[in-house]
């Protein structure tokens, strides 16, 4: 994995540009990106690559994307990080077109597109929880915890990319504490802001 601070090497960065270019020009005919291509590195890659300078990664781990939408922040960290083992989570089916096609295109052979609800998949037979369950506000933050514990083996953690205006309001702390998810925080993270989370072991 590329270590935290360092700069994408540069066959990282071409593959990051190609995904960008794939991404608006898609754009062009699905709803995937409202950010300016002027200021799609810093928002759309660099806020994305935050995630692997604040955790200590292992090998292998299961990493779910919620709400992919045009594959953030998932593609970006598969290619930062092609150790993990990464699904993405788009229940819009010419959102999850996009997201098979870029993946051929990009070459990332080990990332899993999920075309379904993501409570349809948590109840799915053979499903495999998450350790990390990370999403770029698909939802609103309470929709989101609630249905991150169905997503999280006990004791996987949650980092959620949120904006200026989500804080761990009361509710936000109750709909953590009854979906069973602790350590609720909002961390400020390079770029970005980050709601994080831990789903508790059951009882």
């Amino acid at each position: 994995m590329r270590p935290a601070g360092l700069p994408p090497s540069l066959p990282e960065r071409r593959l990051l540009e190609r995904y960008l270019d794939l991404l608006y020009a898609e754009s062009n005919h699905v709803n995937l990106t409202r950010v300016a291509r002027s200021d799609a590195w810093a928002r759309h890659i660099e806020e994305s690559l935050d995630l692997v300078s604040c955790r200590n990664w292992a090998p292998s781990e299961r990493v779910l994307d919620l709400g992919s939408g045009g594959g953030l922040p998932g593609i970006p960290l598969a290619i930062a990080a092609p150790q993990l083992s990464v699904g993405l989570i788009e229940r819009d089916l010419a959102k999850a077109t996009f997201l098979l096609h870029c993946l051929g295109q990009l070459g990332l052979i080990g990332v899993r597109v999920f075309a379904r609800d993501a409570r349809e998949l948590a109840r799915s037979q053979g499903f495999e929880r998450a350790d990390v369950l990370v999403s770029r506000a698909a939802l609103p933050a309470l929709d989101l915890l609630q249905i991150a514990r169905r997503l999280l083996r006990p004791g996987g953690e949650g980092m959620v990319h949120v904006g200026p205006a989500v804080s761990l309001t009361e509710g936000l702390m109750e709909r953590a504490e009854s979906g069973g998810l602790g350590d609720l925080r909002v961390d400020p993270v390079g770029h970005s802001r980050l709601l994080r989370f831990v789903r508790l072991p059951a009882d």
